[in-house]
């Protein structure tokens, strides 16, 4: 039996590493969706959110099957035919909102950035000011760059022209600052695996007043995914009583329960000084062995995404040869810079612990593949930062 391949550090960008409590909080038996343990667990949750997202009441949160994606596309419950939206677009899952609405009778316009960068915010602006959007939609952290987009400056310099603005927190929620209401977002919305560390499998999303009032009876968003049909079954529940639209992923939403508890206990501000902490470390250790971070600049920087770009080595050989040092990084996604970089992933329980051990991996991993990296000098610079 390989002994390190079976005790691995994942590293990845979703799913993360799981928390053992976490885990455990889904291993009950004989639970149904009607049960009052199951209806307390979503009461919770539902509660949770605000927390997470940092909202009051009048927000309303959604827990739906599915994941980041779901979330996003159940966002066409507020759009009617016809609606102008306006994407704002930093790389791949930015370009994923363009995909989703293009299948919807709407106009879709978008602002791309080049890889590494973010659009900036007098673009966005000088846009919405030509013409009047329903709705706007942001990705907070982009996932296949690790680039953070400033989202609260955004906002304000937008919110006045456009109706509904969105944000896609799947890579940064839980582990980046994220003040919804204070921020004037209308939606915010993740999923369960990442920065949360849960399992996969829900998508989650917190709603608020103004937003609600486009909820309307003729929009033009699917049946599974049209938030209106959901709607119910949150309130029922956060009301202490069952409710019934599709079946939901109840261990999942057992383990998102625990998963929230943790973060509150945690501090959600002490839970993201942690992030920043271990992203510093990794960042510190990735150009102290000499190499460049695909983010082009540290306001960029995200607490949860490090691209890392290699010279000689193949990414797909990194990745497989790391493993065998007991770490799992992701392949880096972006299109122009396609097997010209590797991403870490570094949210959910991780510890400035892994980030010492990673950058340890990646040195002698890129030693072995003839990357020019100065061996060592990134776990002095990591150590460094940390002390």
């Amino acid at each position: 039996m390989d002994l390190i391949k079976n005790k691995k550090l994942l590293m990845h960008v979703g799913p993360v590493d799981i928390y053992e409590e976490v885990l455990y909080a889904g291993l009950k038996n004989n639970v149904g969706f009607t049960s009052e343990e199951f209806v307390n667990a979503f009461r919770d949750s539902l509660k949770g959110l605000r927390y997470l997202f940092q909202v009051d009441d009048t927000y309303q949160p959604f827990i739906i099957p599915g994941g980041g994606t779901s979330a996003m596309e159940s966002v066409t419950s507020f759009l009617t035919k016809g609606d102008k939206i306006l994407v704002v677009s930093n790389g791949v899952f930015g370009d994923r909102w363009i995909n989703i609405f293009k299948k919807y009778p709407v106009e879709v316009d978008y602002l791309k950035a080049e890889a590494g960068d973010y659009v900036s915010i007098d673009s966005v602006k000088e846009k919405v000011k030509q013409k009047h959007y329903k709705l706007v939609t942001f990705t907070h952290v982009e996932t296949s760059t690790g680039v953070r987009h400033p989202i609260k400056d955004s906002v304000k310099e937008i919110k006045d022209y456009v109706d509904i603005v969105v944000v896609d927190g799947v890579s940064s929620v839980g582990a980046e600052e994220v003040k919804a209401e204070d921020w004037d977002v209308d939606i915010y919305l993740t999923a369960s695996q990442k920065a949360i560390g849960a399992p996969p499998g829900l998508g989650l999303l917190v709603v608020s007043e103004n937003a609600m009032k486009h909820l309307r009876e003729d929009n033009i968003a699917s049946y599974y995914l049209d938030l209106k049909n959901w709607l119910p079954v949150m309130r029922s529940m956060e009301e202490g009583k069952a409710a019934y639209f599709s079946t939901l992923p109840v261990h999942t939403v057992f383990m998102l329960n625990e998963a929230l508890k943790l973060i509150q206990d945690e501090g959600i501000e002490n839970r993201v000084k942690r992030h920043e902490k271990v992203a510093g470390t990794i960042r510190a250790g990735i150009e102290g062995m000499g190499l460049e971070i695909v983010a082009k600049r540290p306001d960029a920087y995200s607490n949860t995404v490090t691209g890392v770009m290699l010279r000689k080595a193949k990414a797909q050989d990194v990745l497989s040869e790391i493993i065998k040092e007991g770490v799992e990084i992701a392949p880096g996604v972006h299109p122009s810079l396609q097997g010209k970089y590797v991403r870490i992933g570094h949210m959910g329980w991780v510890t400035p612990n892994d980030a010492i051990i990673t950058i340890s991996a990646l040195e002698r991993t890129l030693k072995r593949l003839g990357e020019d990296v100065r061996v060592g000098e990134g776990v002095r610079a990591a150590q460094s930062y940390l002390t």
